[in-house]
């Protein structure tokens, strides 16, 4: 199976949707950034889609640099540049989807879905700090 697999630079998403943090929370567990460019991405993946497709996210990288992978699958379903206007893309391949990547939504035309478990928890990625931040983003189970 392979997927579109579009990447986020973490600097590019801290940059543009640093600034939607929750005031006074950690922005290690603050998911609010992270919600703010999913809202922007899934609009623009609707806007776009001419078909169903569904969408998962992972981090990738090191300590020199993460990007917020998110795969769209059938990669079909959403042609074109769309992802730009939620946030640059830093790099985008054809490839399997990561196994264990985390669900974040179903999307066709004109419409999203949140992907979420049984009892209503979706998942989110913290951005983080951008000075004094050590070891890989993480993801938290939100309920």
């Amino acid at each position: 199976m392979t997927a579109r697999i579009l990447r986020f630079a973490l600097e590019d998403l801290r940059h543009a949707y640093g600034g939607r943090g929750t005031p006074g929370a950690d922005p290690r567990h603050d998911t609010a950034p992270f919600r703010a460019f999913r809202a922007a991405l899934l609009q623009a993946a609707a806007r776009a889609a001419t078909g169903p497709a569904s969408l998962r996210f992972w981090w990738e990288g090191s300590y020199n640099g993460y990007w917020l992978a998110v795969s769209v699958d059938p990669p079909e379903s959403l042609p074109g540049p769309f992802a730009g206007e939620a946030c640059p893309v830093d790099d985008e391949r054809l490839a399997p989807p990561r196994a264990g990547g985390y669900p974040l939504a179903a999307v066709a035309p004109g419409a999203w879905t949140l992907a979420r478990e049984e009892d209503g928890a979706v998942f989110e990625a913290p951005f983080g700090a951008p000075a004094g931040h050590f070891g890989a983003p993480g993801v938290r189970r939100i309920a």
